[in-house]
């Protein structure tokens, strides 16, 4: 008889109790603009100045999500073990590459993966 007590609620009640979602680990908002999600508020608007100076011609090349393979040498070969997902990549004016961060927490996991990418490629991440 665990059902005892039961009788007159319905699924829309049981639905209306759920707890309301947690703020995530950092305290960022996912936001949205257009079709594409950004993990928070900072991204987003550093987003949207990159893509005013892209149409004002200041830079080129504008790329999200990049992903760079970070490797480690095998015997006669190199193996890619992780990768690095940067937030932006775009060339200035005189053809320099920029690759960038949006960061509020700098977790010890991407502090080694941003050394890495520098030691490996000579890739220095802009934080913003």
């Amino acid at each position: 008889m665990a059902s005892r007590g039961w009788e007159k609620v319905t699924p829309a009640d049981v639905r209306d109790r759920r707890q309301p979602a947690s703020p995530s680990k950092y305290r960022n908002v996912r936001v949205k603009i257009g079709n594409d999600w950004f993990d928070s508020t900072r991204e987003a608007d550093y987003w949207r100045g990159l893509q005013a100076r892209q149409a004002n011609g200041e830079i080129s090349n504008l790329h999200r999500q990049v992903v760079f393979p970070l490797l480690c040498p095998v015997e006669d070969r190199a193996v890619m073990v992780a990768s690095y997902v940067a937030d932006f990549t775009y060339s200035d004016e005189r053809g320099v590459r920029h690759v960038v961060d949006a960061k509020g927490h700098r977790t010890a996991l991407y502090r080694l993966k941003r050394k890495w990418l520098e030691l490996q490629d000579g890739i220095v991440v802009e934080e913003v």
